[in-house]
């Protein structure tokens, strides 16, 4: 994965946790914790993800 797509993914799984947390707060629902705990997951796939390593 190349750095940019890497920022940009970091970007959105940040930007939906926030988005899952905030609608949380709002309603409570527990599929919103749900989602908070999927986009952790993504942005620790993310994070830990190397540098692409094509030629």
């Amino acid at each position: 994965m190349s750095p940019a797509a890497r920022i940009i993914a970091l970007v959105i799984a940040a930007a939906m946790f926030f988005f899952s947390a905030w609608m949380y707060s709002r309603t409570g629902d527990w599929v919103a914790v749900v989602f908070a705990l999927g986009s952790v997951a993504y942005g620790v796939y993310f994070f830990s993800s190397g540098p692409d390593r094509r030629g």
